[in-house]
């Protein structure tokens, strides 16, 4: 019984794998924009958001001139979760009471991050999903980052954060993540 759930779950993580490459907006996905946007599209088909119930899943961008925001943007008719996909592009940084309102995952570049600070992310509500792009988003209190290493993009899940976290991300996006701190 033990390797069978060993087996399904590999599966299940190699499914989620293949779909990053083969999502079909996407299939010719061939610089780092495109692959964050993919993998930020993939990663809310494998998050569980807390109640109330949800008509759309929300996610927020500060750039809409390039950039992962630009290409989802771009995208109609996106679904996750059999929910439509809404973008939302905004302006200003400092205004956590409109994210806690309107976004389930926020994407931060590294231009945005810089922006930021440990106080600012605190008062992101522990149900949205941040997701950034370097090591020292993580050491502030980000939940996740999707960092360059050479010319491959890797999913960094912050530990501690994780557990003060309102939102479940399945085990199987966990077993392609790796772990901050160590």
């Amino acid at each position: 019984m033990n390797k069978s759930l060993i087996y399904l779950n590999r599966l299940y993580i190699l499914i989620f794998v293949i779909s990053i490459f083969t999502f079909s907006s996407f299939v010719n996905a061939k610089t780092l924009t495109e692959v964050r946007s993919a993998f930020i599209f993939q990663m809310s088909k494998f998050i569980e958001f807390p109640p109330p119930s949800l008509n759309t899943i929300n996610f927020c961008f500060f750039d809409n001139e390039q950039g992962p925001g630009k290409l989802l943007h771009s995208k109609k008719g996106l679904y996750s979760q059999k929910l439509p996909v809404k973008v939302i592009i905004l302006n200003k940084v400092e205004t956590t009471s409109e994210l806690n309102q309107q976004c389930n995952i926020i994407y931060l570049d590294e231009k945005i991050q810089s922006q930021v600070n440990q106080e600012w992310i605190n008062k992101i509500k522990p149900s949205i999903v941040v997701i950034g792009e370097t090591i020292e988003f993580l050491n502030l209190g980000g939940l996740a980052a999707l960092i360059q290493k050479g010319n491959k993009i890797r999913l960094y899940i912050n530990k501690d954060k994780l557990s003060q976290s309102q939102v479940k991300i399945e085990s199987r996006l966990l077993a392609l993540a790796k772990f901050h701190p160590q």
